[in-house]
């Protein structure tokens, strides 16, 4: 019973206060609050993750196969100037090319590898698993 008084002299006061007050507050602390409001409001809500774009993946594997068949063509021919430059810039192109696969795919991170053919081969076996091609 108690608490039907007290809700009862909470809406007299608010009504009474109502009556007191000229209007709506001045716009400038309305503009504050609801900045303040909103700022607090996104620093709690949960934003969703976007899904992947299947069109990136599609991009991503059609650079993949780019970089591997110029690699092959690299190592088959017998006599290309600076072969071992080449090699290397397309294997580390290759290299990061796989790393933004795996992040999109979301497989984890292959930090026990010592050496980066041992790496290498163990992404390209993680993304055709998940259903990679190119």
């Amino acid at each position: 019973m108690a608490w039907l008084g007290a809700a009862v002299l909470f809406l007299l006061l608010c009504a009474l206060l109502g009556l007191l007050l000229p209007g709506p507050p001045p716009s400038r602390w309305r503009r504050r609050l609801q900045r303040v409001t909103t700022g607090m409001a996104a620093r709690f809500r949960r934003h969703p993750v976007p899904a992947p774009d299947p069109f990136d993946t599609l991009r991503l594997q059609t650079r993949l196969g780019d970089l591997s068949s110029k690699i092959r063509t690299v190592e088959s021919a017998p006599h290309v100037y600076a072969k071992a430059h080449r090699l290397m810039a397309l294997e580390a192109a290759y290299d990061d090319l796989l790393d933004e696969a795996c992040r999109l795919a979301g497989v984890p991170d292959q930090a026990e590898c010592r050496r980066a053919e041992e790496k290498r081969w163990q992404e390209e076996q993680e993304l055709a698993s998940r259903g990679w091609s190119w």
